[in-house]
């Protein structure tokens, strides 16, 4: 359904990293991904548009629906729960935990 990031924003999200913007947002400014737990800027963050940081904005303005961008989250996490089973037992339970919430 999605397209790569284009290089430009690829390199203003790093240059954000690298100058210390993304770190000096206050927690107000991020929000939870429901089932995976990432946290998303709720703003654009220099130029880059902020759907493109929100995978469920940017699912909506691709003309997909907002129930179908939950079906395939969650079938995305299953697929993840189902793969990690192998390596579960390597992992520390603070990674365990970390995973996807299906």
């Amino acid at each position: 359904v999605g397209k790569r990031c284009s290089l430009k924003y690829t390199r203003q999200l790093i240059d954000a990293i690298h100058d210390g913007s993304l770190a000096k947002l206050p927690d107000s400014e991020w929000e939870e991904m429901p089932i995976f737990g990432l946290k998303m800027p709720k703003n654009a963050i220099k130029d880059v548009p902020k759907e493109i940081l929100r995978p469920h904005e940017a699912w909506v303005k691709a003309g997909q629906t907002p129930e179908a961008f939950q079906k395939q989250a969650a079938q995305l996490a299953s697929l993840f729960k189902k793969n990690f089973v192998d390596f579960s037992d390597r992992c520390s339970p603070a990674v365990r935990a970390a995973g996807p919430k299906v």
